[in-house]
């Protein structure tokens, strides 16, 4: 069964046999089925049987009754019905509910594997495309440093913004870890 391709053994052996057969979507679906007519068949009963009850003891009037007594009489005997019929109601919806249910589960757990491993590539790609970018940034750094004359000429760096400054013993000082490395200053 597909359904189960993830459980481990040892919680698939906790489950009576009488419920492992509900694992698969076909059976599954097969016996929610069956329970929604159960249901539904109640439901039916229930309302037939509400429907009697209010007829029967709506109409009994006692000598002496005010204009709603009856009515509030039955209410007591009726609204034990209506949570009968919201029940059968609210089973049939739920056990529907419960397939739709394990049917996207189903579908999200043999989906996952999927997921996971374009999400791996795309992070893969993705740290791929920043290493690429500071490779080249740092090439260019590297490049610029290194073409750049070392004679001193602080027009030459003015001019390319770098604004060159003396450090002590007459070096100049070209980026911040270089401002560190002076001694003495």
């Amino acid at each position: 069964m597909p359904e189960i391709e993830h459980m481990s053994n040892d919680v698939l052996n906790r489950v009576p046999a009488e419920f492992r057969p509900l694992l698969n979507l076909d059976h599954l679906t097969a016996w929610t089925a069956a329970r929604q007519r159960e249901h539904n068949d109640d439901h039916g009963t229930y309302e037939a049987a509400r429907a009697m009850f209010q007829a029967v003891l709506r109409s009994q009037h006692v000598e002496g009754d005010g204009r709603w007594s009856a009515w509030r009489r039955a209410r007591k005997v009726e609204k034990h019905l209506n949570r009968l019929v919201r029940a059968s109601r609210d089973a049939a919806q739920a056990s529907e509910g419960l397939r739709t249910s394990y049917a996207d589960h189903v579908r999200t757990v043999a989906a996952l594997p999927a997921q996971r491993a374009a999400k791996a590539e795309a992070k893969a790609d993705r740290r791929g495309r920043v290493n690429d970018f500071t490779a080249k940034s740092l090439n260019k750094t590297v490049s610029a440093m290194t073409a750049r004359p070392d004679s001193g000429d602080e027009s030459s760096d003015e001019t390319a913004g770098q604004g060159a400054a003396k450090g002590s013993g007459g070096r100049t000082v070209r980026g911040v870890n270089d401002l560190f490395d002076r001694k003495g200053a």
